[in-house]
């Protein structure tokens, strides 16, 4: 056994020479930037567990009334540190001061971790409590300084490993696989440039600078670099090859984060660091986890004819804190620059665009429609705040209420897109391109101005001005918003038809292509849409006499459906479910823009002058089944064809006549039409017509349906009165508003005098099936009826399921309306339908901020059934016997025929209704007067 052994140990020291002789050196360089990227992983770990430990200390010192918590970071790995240091395939003397970097960098991990887990044990300790966080202050700054001795050790280390990697790489510059590795390298070089030049500060609460042009140019660079990374790929082996693509793909998802960061980066992102530090981490993350990855990948791939080498994780640090005077407002908004144009003169070209003129072109339509997105946005802004305005008007009253309140932080500048619309526009042919460009500019400009007055309109309400100038200035800004709008709407449709003008001038590349000729006919009927769409407008600002001519256009929805065959011939068909497929866009377009016309000519004024203004209906239909449909087959078509624009809603936002001090605001009437006289009414009607289009009547007059029991029917036993409030007792005097169950919706009172306060919680279905006019649009069209009701003392909650159920507006009092209709304004459809857990998260809502004798509800509105489980199902009947009722509203074109929401409704002793566009302004407010004050 003993000579055994002695064998095995002669055998070891003369194979370990040899094994050590045939490591390749790339091989072993790549041990070491092994380690340092497991060692960065260790450091991102610890610099997570300190900004969650600052989070924790920041609400610690405002209220110390709950201990620190730090998590244990546990031991260092020191497999990866032993294996670089050990088994090396290059020369002895290049090793030693690799060896000495690689000391340096163990050195200063090691340091950092014992100073994390000095602080961890001072936390356990509850020290924090004895010497008021001093220690822990120091210890935090000291981290701080040992991320910045790593970050430059580590990087001193790679410089060396580096240098020995090109002394030892034979392979020549122009192999394929040397110059997919240095294109590769390029990218990655830039972006660890900018990740070394973006600030990250653990007091995130202070303003702080951020470098916006240097975030803007290395997007810029990004676009450089897409267009000429991968032109080797296909002189590359697979897979190695298809790494090139996904590479790409990695920068794709860096320069999004980028576009996402400037377009982010408005007024609100600038009061603090928050912004910055979520994109830092943000782009920390993508580029060690997805771009370095697919680097690895590609270099595994490229073994063992081609040996390269690897790049570390890049490793954070936190810059020193900033100061608070930075993003100030300035005291007034300059207008914006404006300039003139003269008509393009455009020639017919001889030979067919160029792929990037045409994607360049489509990239003007697609800012001018992130434009009108913002634009509208800002509408709705001012608008809800010009109804808050009104009430403080008049000092003496406005020092009685609570402050005014202005804010856009939901508005963004599309300042990542405008900037890659320039850099694209080197492409356009130079006698259009200063045009274009110049027109581009403009809107901006328009934009940058609306976004400057609202910042002083923050400005303005924060130091409550207005009780000084009553409201002069806010009316002049909003003065000035009205006119922006009205010009921003008036240029964005010159430039789309100066660059529709330069597209049309060009030959298209396949004009037998089946592309070609089903979107030249998709455009056609577009053309007469947009046609039927100005003259709606016209109609309804009195600019025209009569409604708009339809002939043309359902001419244009008859043809479509009739030539489908012979338009599409060839194309394939995937199927509705399948998002690829052309003929959804081509057949939806058809049928809705004979549909669009109908609601044209069946259009009647509102019986109700407190209607929304009709031409809302028409401008969501407009886009969102019209212009939407048109461009989802233009990006499908790949043919050179270009996409159109949408349009504004103009009359979204209007001036009210300021009123005299002393004066009750105006009520808003939208719009301010003349009311026909209508004949009594027969008990069943055929049709009921609105504003947007004829919908089916139910065999009753809209008013909505009472399901709950008769007066005391099934009530509770006394000792459940006791436990929460005695409304029972009164129940046939209270809830008056049921007493004519079939009066007319219009006879409701505007008015919630005289009636209990309110605690309703708006449980809302916003998944991607409310993307309807008949749908989302009317029922927030139905809440901001309510709004304009509401008093300080109702509350207001809102809960959303779809998705994860969440409350997006914690109970919010009436005094805020303006801060509800906000939210309202940026529902979006979107997601699947969870409505059990919604309604729990209600019920838990109603409950917490319950008011005794008040009108505790909750309004379900969706536009379909979803399973209710008995759990749910047994919550909604205890809670009803508890005050707390569920009442459930539907949505959609015809009414619903199946009976389990109207079940649940039963079981919450609240009301059913099925929601129109005529009833639409008044529903809500009958849930609000469902119970009179004690007395009344």
């Amino acid at each position: 056994m003993r000579r055994f052994s002695i064998l095995l140990f002669l055998f070891v020291l003369i194979i370990s020479p040899v094994a050590a002789q045939q490591e390749a050196p790339q091989t072993s360089l790549n041990h070491y930037i092994e380690f340092l990227s497991e060692s960065s992983e260790q450091v991102i770990r610890r610099f997570k567990m300190l900004r969650d430990y600052q989070d924790d200390v920041t609400r610690y010192r405002k209220k110390p009334d709950y201990g620190l918590r730090l998590p244990s970071s546990g031991p260092l790995e020191e497999y990866y540190y032993k294996k670089a240091f050990h088994g090396l395939g290059i020369e002895a003397g290049k090793r030693k001061q690799l060896n000495a970097g690689l000391e340096n960098v163990w050195s200063g991990l090691n340091k950092l971790d014992e100073t994390c887990k000095t602080l961890e044990t001072y936390v356990r300790l509850k020290d924090y409590e004895r010497d008021n966080l001093k220690k822990s202050d120091a210890l935090i700054a000291e981290i701080q300084s040992l991320f910045e001795r790593y970050a430059h050790d580590k990087n001193a280390l790679y410089t060396q490993i580096r240098q020995i990697y090109g002394g030892v790489q034979s392979r020549p510059a122009t192999d394929p696989y040397m110059v997919t590795e240095r294109a590769m390298g390029e990218v990655i070089a830039a972006q660890q440039r900018l990740l070394d030049a973006l600030p990250y500060y653990l007091n995130e609460a202070n303003k702080a600078e951020w470098p916006v042009a240097l975030v803007r140019q290395s997007m810029l660079d990004d676009e450089k670099a897409l267009a000429a990374i991968g032109n080797t790929a296909a002189q590359l082996q697979y897979p190695a090859s298809d790494m090139v693509g996904s590479f790409k793909s990695a920068l794709v998802s860096m320069q999004d984060i980028k576009r996402r960061a400037l377009d982010d980066h408005n007024f609100a992102a600038q009061q603090s660091a928050e912004h910055g530090n979520a994109v830092y981490l943000s782009l920390v993350e993508q580029f060690n986890h997805n771009m370095l990855e697919f680097h690895k990948a590609f270099v595994g791939y490229s073994k063992p004819g081609h040996l390269l080498l690897n790049y570390p994780f890049f490793s954070p640090v936190m810059k020193a804190e900033s100061s608070d005077d930075v993003a100030s407002a300035s005291k007034s908004t300059p207008p914006f620059q404006d300039k003139s144009f003269q008509p393009l003169n455009v020639k017919k070209a001889t030979a067919p665009a160029s792929a990037a003129l045409v994607k360049a072109l489509n990239q003007y339509v697609d800012w001018i429609n992130q434009s009108l997105r913002q634009m509208h946005l800002l509408q709705m802004i001012v608008r809800n705040y010009q109804s808050s305005a009104e009430y403080y008007r008049d000092p003496a009253k406005a020092q009685k209420r609570a402050g005014l309140s202005y804010s856009h932080e939901d508005f963004k500048l599309p300042s990542s897109e405008y900037t890659l619309l320039l850099s694209a526009s080197s492409v356009i042919p130079e006698p259009y391109r200063k045009s274009v460009t110049g027109q581009a500019e403009v809107l901006m400009n328009v934009l940058q101005e609306m976004d400057g007055l609202s910042i002083e309109l923050i400005r303005y309400t924060s130091e409550k001005q207005y009780l000084q100038d009553q409201l002069k200035r806010s009316d002049a800004i909003l003065d000035r918003y009205l006119f922006l709008f009205d010009i921003l709407d008036k240029k964005k449709e010159q430039l789309y038809n100066d660059v529709r003008r330069i597209h049309e001038s060009y030959p298209n590349a396949t004009p037998s292509s089946s592309w070609y000729i089903a979107g030249s006919a998709m455009l056609k009927t577009m053309d007469n849409g947009h046609d039927v769409m100005f003259g709606m407008r016209d109609y309804l600002k009195g600019e025209a006499s009569k409604l708009p001519e339809t002939d043309r256009l359902e001419a244009d929805s008859r043809q479509l459906i009739a030539d489908e065959y012979k338009n599409m011939k060839g194309l394939q068909r995937y199927g509705r479910n399948n998002g690829l497929c052309p003929y959804t866009p081509y057949e939806d377009l058809g049928a809705n823009a004979g549909r669009f016309a109908e609601s044209v000519q069946k259009y009647k004024p509102a019986t109700s002058g407190y209607a929304a203004h009709p031409y809302e209906s028409f401008y969501y239909f407009y886009n969102n089944e019209l212009v939407y449909e048109y461009n989802n087959f233009i990006e499908l078509s790949k043919a050179g064809l270009l996409k159109t624009i949408n349009q504004p809603d103009v009359f979204a936002f209007r001036r009210t006549t300021p009123q005299k001090p002393g004066t009750p605001p105006a009520k808003v009437e939208e719009p301010k039409v003349e009311k026909p006289k209508v004949e009594k009414q027969a008990e069943t009607t055929a049709q009921v017509q609105t504003n947007n289009s004829e919908i089916p009547a139910a065999p009753k007059p809209p008013a909505r349906q009472d399901t709950r029991p008769a007066a005391n029917e099934g009530a509770p036993a006394p000792a459940a009165l006791v436990k929460r409030d005695t409304v029972y007792v009164e129940r046939v005097r209270v809830d008056t508003v049921y007493v004519d169950r079939n009066a007319q919706l219009q006879n409701v009172t505007r008015s919630l005098e005289g009636f209990a306060p309110n605690n309703m919680v708006l449980l809302l279905d916003v998944s991607s099936s409310m993307n309807s006019p008949y749908k989302l649009p009317l029922l927030k069209r139905s809440i901001k009826s309510l709004l304009t009701l509401v008093r300080p003392e109702d509350m207001i909650s809102i809960v959303l399921y779809s998705g994860k159920a969440r409350v997006v507006l914690k109970p919010t009092s009436g005094a805020k309306a303006s801060e509800i209709a906000r939210m309202i304004d940026l529902l979006q459809s979107d997601g699947d339908t969870d409505g059990n857990e919604g309604i729990k998260l209600a019920y838990k809502t109603a409950n917490k901020q319950y008011i005794r004798a008040g009108n505790n509800r909750i309004v379900l509105a969706t536009d379909g059934e979803f399973p209710v489980s008995d759990e749910v199902v047994d919550m909604i009947r205890q809670n009803a016997r508890q005050d707390v009722y569920l009442s459930v509203f539907t949505f959609g074109r015809n009414e619903h025929t199946r009976q389990k929401l109207k079940k649940l409704s039963e079981l919450g002793m609240g009301s059913y209704a099925h929601v129109t566009d005529a009833s639409a302004d008044l529903q809500l407010i009958l849930e609000a007067q469902a119970k009179k004050l004690a007395g009344k």
